[in-house]
């Protein structure tokens, strides 16, 4: 039974530094933040080195804010956002201080990259120049094809009564 047990005392000594370590700078929390908005939901994807422990959409600024909490000193995140929610040329403000942000993206989603240092508590506002910009050009086709329409059905019943 002694031999068990400092068997199993061997085994489990050499893991007890990584077991108890503490998580580096580059461990990425991957969090979902669902922003309903127009009558639609969007699914913001975040991977990042601290946690949101908030967030809310602002459609009239277009403006999506993050509150973070931070534990580690060098803070890194990866953010995906549908470009049918906020799109355009992105402006940055961590605290209420404009920062710089590297943003790529394809046809649906604009991807950023931001780095930033120290631990703590944040607000990150991420502002776009477009809100739910598909939407409003069919907007602006069907409030032109009904002005089109209008005019035929007013042009058709004049001659009608005539």
């Amino acid at each position: 039974m002694k031999s068990v047990s400092f068997l199993i005392i061997l085994l489990v000594l050499p893991l007890s530094p990584i077991a108890f370590a503490l998580l580096g700078d580059k461990t990425g929390f991957v969090q979902h933040l669902s922003i309903e908005t127009g009558g639609y939901n969007f699914d913001v994807e975040t991977i990042s080195s601290f946690d949101i422990t908030d967030y809310e959409f602002n459609s009239d600024e277009k403006r999506l804010t993050m509150f973070i909490s931070s534990t580690v000193q060098n803070n890194l995140a990866e953010i995906q956002i549908p470009k049918n929610l906020i799109n355009g040329n992105f402006t940055f403000y961590l605290n209420d201080e404009q920062i710089e942000a590297d943003v790529k993206g394809n046809e649906r989603i604009s991807f950023i990259t931001l780095e930033f240092p120290g631990d703590g508590f944040y607000k990150l506002d991420i502002i776009g120049t477009t809100y739910l910009p598909e939407f409003s050009t069919i907007a602006s086709l069907v409030l032109a094809t009904s002005l089109i329409g209008i005019l035929f059905l007013k042009k058709v019943n004049k001659r009608i009564i005539h």
